[in-house]
């Protein structure tokens, strides 16, 4: 016969090794299940980032690259380090470079902070337009670029230079708004 310390000794050890086994098993499944409210905004990182807008033929349209693109998630603001930026149009690239960019959300507005080059190459007569600033505002779809800082524009040896640009890619010309300089080349 077992003494009635050994049995409640028994039975202490066998209600110890249910429960140590019970609870395993329910935390286990509770990390099984997904949670309730999954955030599925990330913050995070692209090295040699590329992105290309084909027009309704396929044909790429806008075209960015960069070494690093950083996206916020809470904000969805991008912004990219030393951006290259191609344009293409019927007859005519646009190359445009900056220190950094900030995307927004929507994917309209580009913002180019810092140094900027805009380079116009014809494609067919071999022509370049030459626009040297700081801090552009990109307008992807209508293809428009403003800037309040200083802007030298130069193009087959003339050089204009004034305070303040507004231009308009598709219908190819600008706006000098304040300050206006003209260099010319005389032949």
């Amino acid at each position: 016969m077992i003494k009635r310390k050994t049995r409640h000794g028994i039975i202490f050890l066998t209600v110890l090794a249910i429960i140590t086994w019970l609870l395993p098993k329910s935390s286990s499944d509770s990390l099984n299940q997904p949670p309730a409210r999954l955030d599925t905004q990330l913050n995070y990182a692209l090295w040699d980032f590329n992105s290309q807008l084909l027009d309704k033929q396929g044909n790429i349209n806008l075209q960015i690259s960069s070494p690093l693109l950083r996206q916020v998630a809470q904000s969805e603001v991008a912004t990219i380090e030393s951006p290259q930026i191609r344009i293409k149009q019927v007859d005519q690239q646009w190359h445009i470079t900056a220190e950094s960019a900030i995307i927004t959300a929507d994917r309209e507005y580009i913002s180019l902070i810092g140094d900027v080059n805009m380079l116009r190459l014809n494609q067919i007569s071999g022509e370049t337009l030459n626009i040297t600033t700081r801090d552009v505002m990109l307008k992807v779809t209508p293809r428009t670029a403003s800037t309040e800082s200083f802007v030298t524009i130069v193009q087959d040896g003339d050089r204009l230079d004034a305070l303040g640009m507004n231009l308009d890619m598709i219908n190819d010309n600008f706006e000098l708004l304040n300050d206006v300089r003209a260099h010319y080349d005389i032949p």
